[in-house]
């Protein structure tokens, strides 16, 4: 079955995303489950879990119609140390939400090498970012979005993205999420059927 939907504000608390969802009659969503433009934000309270569960329940969404989307501000392949222990403590964050609030995965935008370290370095400072993430949560997969690849961002390329999971020790909690639009301006062909398939042959 195809889910359709949206990314839905969760303005006011994360349970009001399966409410804005349903308002516009969508059958799965995404959400940020914290502010996206902020390093740190509260803690989730019990009542917003509990809400954003009983919400989910009673407009029919479960787990695998929900997409979680991790902040824009996080790069899990910084070449600098404090930056990246900064990022890997927000991805943990982000993590540990979903955990909370019973989803099984969280999409993010893989890392930028910002010009200081070759690709490959990034590349593996990501995947043990992933690593470090996984070990310390339960149930959540880590879904690796690819992107247009502008600037020095990674994970452009599907080889990047394989690269990535080929360093992911526990590799059945790790996915990928393909935005067209993003694999389209990073030179994928996807503009007709014949070509949607010899891309992903």
């Amino acid at each position: 079955m195809k889910f359709i939907g949206a990314h839905v504000s969760a303005a006011g608390g994360v349970e009001n995303a399966p409410v804005n969802a349903h308002s516009i009659g969508a059958t799965a969503f995404a959400l940020f489950t914290k502010n996206q433009r902020q390093w740190e934000a509260p803690p989730l309270t019990q009542k917003s879990i509990d809400t954003f569960k009983a919400n989910c329940e009673k407009y029919g969404y479960t787990p695998s119609q929900i997409l979680p989307h991790d902040s824009y501000l996080i790069n899990l392949g910084n070449p600098d140390r404090d930056a990246l222990e900064k990022s890997r403590n927000a991805f943990l964050d982000e993590m540990v939400r979903c955990q909370q609030l019973g989803l099984d995965r969280l999409n993010f935008h893989p890392g930028s090498h910002l010009n200081k370290i070759s690709e490959e370095e990034s590349l593996l400072l990501i995947a043990d970012s992933i690593n470090m993430a996984l070990e310390r949560t339960q149930g959540v997969t880590a879904v690796i979005e690819n992107t247009s690849g502008q600037g020095s961002n990674l994970g452009y390329t599907f080889e990047q993205i394989r690269y990535i999971i080929d360093h992911v020790n526990d590799q059945s909690r790790v996915g990928v999420c393909i935005d067209t639009c993003h694999a389209f301006t990073a030179g994928y062909d996807i503009s007709t059927p014949e070509a949607f398939a010899k891309t992903f042959s």
